[in-house]
């Protein structure tokens, strides 16, 4: 059976509907990923400050503002690979995500 590519890699999981974060935790985890789950920017910036992980996935529209506010304020380390997630559609929404260091 093949290796996971997610297997052993620590992973900040920044969704604030809970379902929807509980089936990707429970995703991630499948696949081998070490999922640090967190609902809000505050909560992101705090596991931030004494973890590091090599992929991200956020959510835009959050209770306390958005998550690329994390990406503008370069939060994440360039070995961080930050996958932004929304229901909005549209590429504007995509284009800031990239451009403020998105890496999809």
């Amino acid at each position: 059976m093949a290796k996971s590519p997610l297997a052993g890699l620590n992973v900040l999981l920044l969704e604030d509907d809970v379902l929807l974060r509980r089936r990707l935790t429970g995703f991630l985890e499948k696949e081998g990923g070490e999922v640090t789950a967190v609902s809000s920017l505050a909560g992101a910036r705090n596991a931030l400050e004494s973890l590091s992980f090599e992929v991200a996935l956020i959510d835009v529209n959050l209770p306390d503002g958005r998550g690329t506010e994390l990406l503008r304020e370069k939060v994440f380390p360039p070995t961080t690979c930050v996958i932004v997630m929304t229901a909005e559609g549209g590429v504007a929404g995509a284009v800031e995500a990239l451009r403020a260091g998105a890496a999809d």
